[in-house]
């Protein structure tokens, strides 16, 4: 940053607002990539007429601005963490004894 002039800061800031750089950029790519993979599946395997995806359709959306940190108290966690222990408890059965 201290070899930067203002004039070529300012370059690089007008870039980014035209084509950004960041994850911004690599989550609309991927985006992207999913619409056209999804779009295809739809196309060969869909009913005629069937709505097409939208990239927008897979952009995520974190419910946040950039460098927002979202907190979460531990009554959530604690929750959060003991409704997935359930859901895998259920899945797993113990195996009986043979006597």
């Amino acid at each position: 940053m201290d070899e930067l002039t203002s004039e070529q800061l300012s370059e690089w800031e007008a870039m980014d607002r035209l084509d950004p750089i960041g994850s911004w950029r690599d989550d609309y790519r991927m985006s992207y990539l999913a619409a056209l993979i999804t779009n295809l599946a739809i196309r060969i395997n869909g009913k005629k007429g069937a709505k097409l995806s939208e990239v927008k359709d897979f952009m995520l959306d974190w419910g946040k601005e950039p460098g927002e940190i979202m907190k979460q108290s531990t009554d959530e966690m604690k929750n959060l963490l003991l409704s997935f222990a359930k859901s895998q408890n259920k899945r797993i059965k113990p195996k009986k004894e043979k006597p």
